[in-house]
């Protein structure tokens, strides 16, 4: 079978055809195509891929497909994952694929938030359950979920799980689930610990693995600043006036947001538009041609509307918005730095996107600079070079005779030469002022202690245990624990800084097979994950 097809090549059910149009899909990647097929066919599977090949489509769809939806609502598919970020995108694109689907319903779960608006969710019912492993298991022991009448297990990122010590959690997740499911595991590596899952829990699994894609992300500059949410239109204006590219496009996550920002740049006098789903496809192929031609300056999209753009001499994207996948990261900047040019893909971070801009990062292992925001003296700058460039534009123009005499009336007035002009650039500069946005405050930067404890996996201790066992021994709530780090013989752990030191001592009593040191290492840490 060719790994190069069309959705509508893939028997698919008209509902979801007409839903993977609405996302602007047309071809599916290889790991969809290879994967939709198997899984469809009730086989264990397989599939070795990296982040960012859309392995959460090649799982999702044929899984809507299996789904019976029934009036009583319980759990018939659980997809694992290792973190929340990721199980967020897992529930969004499920949405997106069922979205012409009568009564699919899914339900997240995750640490991290109140489990009672879980239980209220949980209640209503779920044919799907997303989830990570730690906060699975506890609705487990409170039977809030049951997994009865399970008929699919999808473990993703499965590698990543195990490293961040789920190992114990995702056994004993496994042991209460039916035997008679079909499961598929995916993995960006194969290490032994996979290896021992795959040979315990599938049957016969078939092995799909796609090779990773060259990216030649290397000629380009990858910048992020970390801006208030209010002040973010602020900066788009400043950085466009900084950098003042010749061509750009600004990625935004909605359809009213890019409206909306192209209502701002042209309040600028910036040359720009927007383009986006709602737009019929005839303007949407008309702003095209206008930008290809640099008629437009700046073109403001969302992800959807923006497949399938080929522009080989853009100068610099703006994610105005943190993308919602890490696929459609490298999607947009990958528009720069072609053509053997290079390129400048700038993100703007907010307080919430930070976890998920962090997990991007290191996903994808991206070097991004975090640069300041533009000082006062910058703006100055800026605005002290447009006006000369305006004013050596406006005097190589021919100037009115009747101008001409209105300034020689003033000089023969005796008006002085230095105070005209000040007045006329105290009215120019005051139309066009750029202000500096204030920093970011130091609280939107929690900072935490790092502790390392001299016990690992090997002796027991996984991520939901800790937790469970510093809430117990030392009083610390879940939301003052900040990453946690598992290996065979230790573990290292962050809390937040305002906690006391020797309250970490206490955990030294916890249960284990040998006696357990806890030590700082280190202080005033910005969280990893």
């Amino acid at each position: 079978m060719s790994v190069y097809m069309k959705f509508t090549e893939l028997n698919l059910t008209p509902e979801i055809l007409r839903a993977i149009e609405d996302a602007g899909f047309t071809d599916a990647t290889p790991i969809q195509a290879e994967c939709i097929p198997t899984i469809a066919s009730h086989v264990d599977i397989i599939g070795q891929s990296q982040t960012g090949t859309g392995k959460t489509a090649a799982f999702a769809i044929p899984l809507l497909t299996q789904i019976i939806p029934s009036d009583h609502k319980r759990p018939q598919a659980l997809i694992l994952c290792p973190t929340r970020e990721l199980a967020l995108q897992i529930t969004e694109q499920i949405r997106i694929f069922s979205k012409y689907m009568q009564g699919i319903r899914t339900v997240t779960v995750f640490g991290g938030q109140p489990i009672n608006i879980q239980l209220q969710e949980l209640r209503r019912g779920a044919d799907i359950i997303v989830g990570t492993p730690g906060r699975v298991i506890d609705h487990i022991k409170r039977k809030t979920l049951r997994f009865e009448h399970l008929t699919h297990l999808v473990l993703d990122e499965a590698d990543e799980m195990l490293q961040m010590g789920f190992k114990e959690e995702l056994e004993e997740i496994l042991s209460v689930l039916p035997k008679e499911r079909q499961t598929s595991l995916f993995s960006a590596t194969m290490p032994r610990s996979i290896l021992d899952i795959v040979n315990n829990y599938l049957v016969d699994p078939k092995h799909i693995s796609i090779a990773p894609k060259q990216r030649t992300l290397e000629k380009i500059r990858q910048i992020a600043y970390e801006v208030p949410t209010a002040y973010k239109n602020d900066l788009l204006i400043q950085l466009l006036r900084l950098y003042n590219p010749a061509s750009a496009m600004i990625f935004t996550n909605t359809k009213k947001m890019a409206d909306d920002l192209a209502d701002l740049l042209a309040q600028a006098n910036f040359s720009s538009s927007a383009l986006h789903g709602d737009m019929k496809q005839e303007m949407r192929t008309a702003v095209m041609g206008k930008f290809k031609r640099g008629h437009i300056r700046f073109l403001i999209a969302t992800d959807v509307a923006a497949r399938g753009i080929d522009v080989d001499s853009m100068e610099m994207v703006i994610n105005y918005d943190v993308p919602q996948d890490d696929e459609y990261y490298i999607h947009r900047i990958g528009r720069t730095g072609r053509a053997g040019s290079d390129g400048i893909a700038i993100t703007f971070v907010t307080h919430r996107d930070a976890r998920s801009w962090g997990f991007l990062v290191r996903n994808q292992r991206l070097n991004v600079e975090t640069l300041s925001l533009p000082t006062q003296s910058d703006l100055d700058n800026i605005q002290k070079n447009q006006l000369k460039n305006s004013l050596t534009q406006k005097m190589a123009m021919e100037i009115p005779s009747h101008i001409e005499e209105m300034a020689a009336d003033l000089l023969e007035e005796g008006m002085n030469p230095q105070m005209l002009i000040q007045v006329l650039l105290t009215g120019w500069v005051s139309e066009s002022k750029l202000t500096a946005i204030p920093p970011v405050k130091a609280k939107n930067h929690r900072t935490y202690h790092t502790f390392t404890l001299n016990v690992g996996s090997k002796h027991g201790i996984s991520p939901t245990k800790l937790i469970k066992q510093t809430s117990k021994l030392c009083g610390i709530e879940e939301k003052h624990i900040g990453d946690i780090r598992i290996s065979g013989n230790n573990t290292t752990m962050q809390v937040a800084a305002h906690i006391e030191v020797k309250k970490l001592q206490k955990l030294s009593k916890m249960p284990s097979n040998q006696k357990v040191v806890v030590a700082l290492s280190s202080t005033g840490d910005k969280r990893n994950r």
